[in-house]
């Protein structure tokens, strides 16, 4: 996967799919791009990192959704690095975000155990029945 993350004009960092066949000297084309959004906690101060979808998969027309929509950025109003290496983290969550999440493996089917042994197990005895022996 050849994640590249570009800054907008208008200062966002965006995330995307790199296609070199579709960029050229003028434009950079991203392939199902999204916008890092960071927030901060306000209780503890830490950072949390989000990628939102540049646009969510519910817009696009469902035969299209899956092949994913191609964007091309003026490279006049963007800014890249050549130096930038992406976190394994931030590459797999948005793999995630636009590949699915891999199915979780099924758990191996099982027989059922029986805990108790049917002949160990009596029928219970009425107590109405005991009273009206004592009478």
């Amino acid at each position: 996967m050849n994640l590249i993350a570009i800054v907008d004009s208008v200062g966002r960092v965006i995330l995307g799919r790199h296609e070199e066949d579709k960029s050229d000297d003028n434009v950079i084309s991203l392939l199902n791009p999204a916008v890092v959004n960071i927030q901060v906690n306000q209780e503890s101060g830490q950072i949390s990192v989000q990628l939102i979808p540049y646009i969510f998969r519910e817009f696009v027309l469902e035969a299209r959704r899956e092949a994913g929509v191609s964007w091309q950025f003026q490279k006049g109003s963007i800014t890249v690095s050549d130096t930038l290496e992406l976190e394994p983290s931030i590459i797999d969550q948005y793999a995630r975000i636009f590949e699915g999440a891999p199915a979780p493996e099924q758990p191996a089917q099982s027989e059922p155990v029986d805990l108790f042994d049917e002949a160990e197990i009596e029928d219970p005895v009425d107590e109405s029945e005991d009273k009206s022996d004592d009478k």
